[in-house]
């Protein structure tokens, strides 16, 4: 049997996910990261992109906003604005997002602020597309260890 670990990703709204996991990687502002069963306590930013969960031998993947990670060795929480599993995710909406922020960043280039707004919005909404189009591609394969 796998060593596992608990997984909470938690948004403002609810608990998304209370799972026993084999790993998890997860995009923080200083490079991606995965958190294996027994980890060394951690604390680290979080910034808009791809996390994988690996259970069972499997790979499942969720789109996430900012936030921060905290691992204890024996739970990893995840505390996020907003976060969406890949069957959740509209391909069409996420393009169309992609389009409005990219007008945005156009409009807004001297309002550092709202420039600053609009590039995380497109960086969201590309990872959206991108784990949009790996579910559509049926990418959820059984990795072999």
């Amino acid at each position: 049997m796998h060593k596992t670990i608990e997984l909470k990703i938690v948004t403002p709204d609810r608990v998304l996910l209370t799972e026993t996991v084999e790993g998890v990687s997860i995009p923080t502002v200083e490079g991606e990261i995965t958190i294996l069963p027994e980890h060394i306590p951690v604390i680290a930013a979080m910034k808009p992109g791809e996390l994988r969960i690996k259970k069972d031998g499997k790979e499942s993947f969720f789109s996430v906003t900012r936030g921060v990670v905290e691992v204890d060795g024996k739970l990893i929480t995840i505390l996020v604005d907003a976060a969406e599993r890949a069957e959740e995710i509209d391909e069409k909406r996420a393009e169309e997002a992609r389009n409005r922020a990219k007008l945005l960043m156009t409009e807004k280039r001297t309002d550092e602020e709202s420039f600053t707004s609009a590039a995380a919005e497109l960086e969201r909404a590309l990872s959206r597309i991108r784990i949009a189009r790996k579910r559509a591609r049926g990418s959820r394969t059984s990795i072999n260890q």
